[in-house]
């Protein structure tokens, strides 16, 4: 079961050597140049996710705001995955908005320990995975 969680920037993410027993949530942007992350090899399961650390859809291109679809499919991955794991790793580039927004959702879900003072993730991404969850539930 679950035990831990923690939010990194794509960097860590990279250099990592891959957990058996923890699963990662890789989140990029649509269309970087950068392209997806390059995990190493060995982590439990792997998620990848694209959207932008934007919290109010923006009228300009290119830029994709996290839908309820993405929500969904996180919410499910962490749900299956969850009685597999001891932990599980979620970064997007800089570590600092959208991952924490996810490690804060399962921290919450999972009851697990989370710095509730931390204010700076994303919080259009937090609403729609505790929606998700919810609609899940029913």
């Amino acid at each position: 079961m679950i035990k831990k969680v923690m939010f990194v920037g794509r960097a860590t993410a990279e250099t990592t050597p891959g957990w058996c027993n923890w699963g990662m949530i890789s989140i990029s942007e649509p269309d970087s140049a950068f392209g997806e992350a390059k995990l190493l090899s060995g982590w439990h399961s792997v998620h990848r996710s694209d959207f932008h650390d934007i919290e109010v859809e923006i009228e300009e291109e290119p830029y994709v705001l996290m839908t309820p679809q993405h929500a969904l499919e996180i919410v499910n991955f962490v749900h299956t995955l969850a009685p597999q794991v001891e932990g599980i790793m979620v970064h997007c580039r800089a570590g600092i908005s959208r991952s924490a927004a996810v490690v804060k959702w399962i921290a919450t879900t999972y009851q697990l320990p989370f710095n509730h003072e931390y204010d700076r993730y994303n919080k259009h991404v937090y609403a729609l995975l505790t929606e998700a969850h919810q609609l899940r539930k029913e």
